[in-house]
């Protein structure tokens, strides 16, 4: 079988391929145009910092001529990068040179690994298209360029160890009533009944408060920070995807707040959740068909799982389109596990394993349900879809089905989940 990682890494990278093929082959690309047709412009220089730090996410330019930063990028000068990025905000960063592409385009393109690197370690956005809808990732040059965009491979983005706070597992049909209660309590926030909270106050809000004053403190904040800016400035709640997307500790903390109930800043998580599931400009993103997600949890959780139990998604959840995609993401935790404990899974007393593998397969049905966030999104390799909160699903089968993801067993526990259609 060869090496299974490297197998479904492949998969992953040749997932989105359609996407650059046609603009690499046009004379017109402007990566592919030659040096002599660009005129340059001297960048603006600024105080130094560190880091580039910006409150949007995106400077087109201004000229006909494209940015000495843009150039270093392209021909892979390093040293110049290095020596002009401390000048530079990530709004020129990201700058859209004037022939349609961006730094990081351009260090994808020609595959300079160093510069698409350091690019991503600062914070560029790797969700901007060029002028053929190409994503950066999409115009890489080969897969050690497109490996540099996934996710670390501990992140629990689609693969998770616990159930608890993804969904509430409940036997009966009072998970029906609690869905509606919540759906009814979001979209009034949405439709504004109290008259109090317009769309706009929403993301003014959301920004104010819950961004700059509860969370303030967690890993990666200014990242977020640059999103929620370009939200409130454009009411466009895109960003706020964008936002979730980023490996940051945001959409581990919200979801977390989300699932308990916390009531601190709960208003600002309603609108948040109030956006995403109704605004119209992401109407085209609705999906409905099936997406996977995979966790680890003990078997005697597992046990709790039967046939017609019904769960409700407690927070939002991460899922993907392709199944390989969790297939490598489960795979390269499971890797990173068995090189710190050993070769062998945990195992109990009477010699049964700890922890199980589930694969869950959830069938969407309805519209608003989930969207598919793929060319939003800061991994845009995930084909993310991702279920909104409040939604209800039906177990309708559970089976031991063989995989290629655990070395250490050879079948895993895949259980199909339906969605309902009462709660609606």
């Amino acid at each position: 079988m060869g090496n299974i990682l490297e197998l479904l890494k492949k998969h992953v990278f040749r997932r989105r391929e359609a996407n650059s093929k046609y603009s690499r082959s046009q004379p017109d690309h402007p990566e592919r145009l030659s040096v002599d047709k660009l005129t340059t412009i001297e960048n603006v220089t600024q105080e130094p910092n560190q880091l580039p730090i910006s409150t949007t996410t995106q400077t087109v330019a201004s000229s006909n001529v494209c940015s000495d930063f843009y150039l270093a990028c392209r021909h892979n000068n390093l040293d110049e990068v290095q020596k002009i990025l401390p000048t530079m905000t990530l709004d020129d960063v990201d700058r859209m040179e004037p022939n349609g592409s961006t730094a990081l385009h351009a260090a994808c393109y020609h595959g300079h690994h160093r510069i698409v690197k350091l690019l991503l370690e600062i914070g560029a956005n790797r969700a901007i298209p060029n002028k053929y809808e190409c994503l950066p990732y999409d115009e890489a040059k080969n897969n050690d360029i497109k490996e540099l965009f996934l996710r670390m491979p501990n992140s629990d983005r689609l693969v998770s160890s616990t159930g608890a706070i993804e969904w509430e597992l409940i036997d009966d049909d009072d998970v029906l009533g609690k869905a509606v209660q919540e759906r009814h309590i979001i979209k009034s926030l949405y439709d504004n009944v109290t008259k109090t909270t317009p769309i706009d106050k929403m993301f003014e809000n959301i920004e104010k408060n819950y961004i700059n004053k509860g969370l303030n403190t967690i890993g990666g904040i200014e990242k977020i920070r640059r999103f929620f800016r370009q939200a409130t400035e454009k009411k466009d709640p895109i960003w706020i995807i964008t936002a979730y997307t980023a490996e940051t500790d945001f959409y581990r903390v919200l979801n977390t707040e989300i699932a308990t109930g916390t009531t601190k800043y709960q208003s600002e998580r309603r609108y948040i959740i109030a956006l995403i599931s109704h605004h119209h400009s992401l109407e085209k993103l609705t999906f409905i068909g099936d997406a996977y997600r995979v966790m680890q949890i003990n078997n005697d959780d597992l046990k709790k799982y039967q046939i017609d139990h019904l769960l409700m998604t407690k927070s939002f959840l991460s899922s993907s389109i392709d199944r390989k995609v969790v297939e490598l993401y489960a795979r390269q935790q499971d890797e990173a596990a068995q090189s710190q404990i050993g070769t062998k899974a945990r195992l109990k007393v009477d010699g049964t394993i700890i922890k199980s593998w589930i694969l869950c397969k959830y069938r969407i049905k309805h519209r608003r349900t989930a969207l598919h966030i793929e060319d939003l999104s800061q991994y845009a390799n995930e084909g993310e879809i991702l279920i909104m909160p409040y939604s209800v699903f039906k177990i309708k089968k559970i089976e031991q089905i063989q995989l290629s993801f655990s070395k250490n067993v050879q079948y895993v526990t895949e259980i199909d989940l339906e969605e309902c259609d009462q709660y609606l």
